[in-house]
């Protein structure tokens, strides 16, 4: 069974898509579905299993007299009954070539050995788990715009991840949100790259979003700038744990990027993140970024419990990495 990516899966006699994490499924029977209407506005649309659905495969997938084109979707392989999956192994030795049929899986033992007979078969595969790797649902967000035929710029893309990276079906929502918002009126106009700008348009307010400005700022040096928002994040009641934890990563972000053999593969980071961070890297040294790594140690340790004033600590902390950049 060949794994392929649910953002660039391809139409084949069968495809299992399998997972516990829906909206990547969506995405890529959405996906599969496209290419089928593509390939032949004609096909015929068959579910099987659920209310309503055709219940045999040989019902919806026989030979057909006229040649038509179909499309057959298992939505729930995990539960189907066991005369289905029978009828599913007894087919994958010989599918019809007009017939493209997709099950979807969502997890559990159930149909195990239909699986690993899938797997055997070389049927194409693809994995639906959690994305948990920021890399990974930056990746989910451009697929959200290129499915669409738009663009958006890969720091626009980490900034929605950075704020709303939390929930998938969040992201996706914001997205679809941030589509609407950029898209012009005039339908022969054609729709420009979402920036950084039009993020934090929709993101304004919003913690991690208020949090990661306050540390892009304060690690570039930029201290009346990175006070301004800190000063604008305390009155909007930001707690001040959020913010020492940005700052941290970002820290953390350049101290990895200057390690020896540091790459894009072995940092688990996409191309462009590893560019934009070795650029700011060249401004630090040794010493400033140890100073750095000692003032967010000191304030992680004082806002969780240790310091009589969190507010104050986070203040003290975006000065102390200001100077150190501007002292390497």
């Amino acid at each position: 069974m060949a794994d392929v990516a649910w953002h660039s899966v391809d139409l084949a006699p069968i495809v299992l898509l399998h997972g516990t994490e829906p909206l990547l499924a969506q995405r890529a029977l959405e996906r599969l579905r496209d290419q089928a209407r593509a390939r032949d506005p004609e096909t015929a649309w068959h579910t099987l299993g659920g209310e309503g659905g055709a219940t045999s495969l040989a019902q919806v997938a026989s030979p057909s007299l006229f040649g038509e084109s179909r499309f057959v979707t298992v939505p729930d392989l995990q539960s189907a009954p066991e005369a289905l999956i029978a009828e599913i192994d007894a087919y994958r030795a010989a599918p019809e070539a007009d017939v493209a049929l997709v099950l979807v899986h969502r997890g559990g033992n159930r149909a195990k050995k239909l699986l690993d007979a899938l797997r055997r078969s070389g049927v194409p595969r693809v994995a639906c788990d959690p994305i948990k790797k920021p890399a990974d649902k930056q990746t989910f967000v451009t697929a959200e715009f290129t499915r669409h035929r738009r663009r958006i710029q890969p720091e626009a893309a980490a900034a929605l991840v950075d704020a709303f990276g939390g929930d998938l079906s969040e992201l996706a929502a914001i997205s679809r949100q941030l589509l609407e918002d950029t898209t012009p009126e005039d339908p022969e106009a054609t729709a420009p790259p979402v920036t950084l700008a039009d993020v934090r348009t929709v993101t304004a307010g919003r913690v991690e979003s208020t949090a990661f400005a306050v540390a892009d700022a304060a690690i570039a040096g930029r201290e009346a700038e990175a006070l301004v928002l800190l000063q604008q994040a305390s009155l909007a009641g930001v707690d001040p744990v959020p913010l020492v934890a940005a700052v941290a990563m970002k820290v953390r972000g350049l101290a990895k990027v200057t390690a020896p053999g540091a790459s894009a593969r072995t940092l688990g980071m996409p191309d462009w993140m590893l560019r934009n961070l070795s650029r700011e890297a060249r401004a630090w040294n040794d010493r400033s970024l140890a100073r750095a790594i000692d003032a967010v140690a000191r304030a992680d340790h004082e806002v969780k419990g240790a310091g009589r004033d969190p507010r104050w600590s986070v203040q003290r902390m975006v000065v102390e990495i200001c100077r150190a950049r501007r002292g390497r």
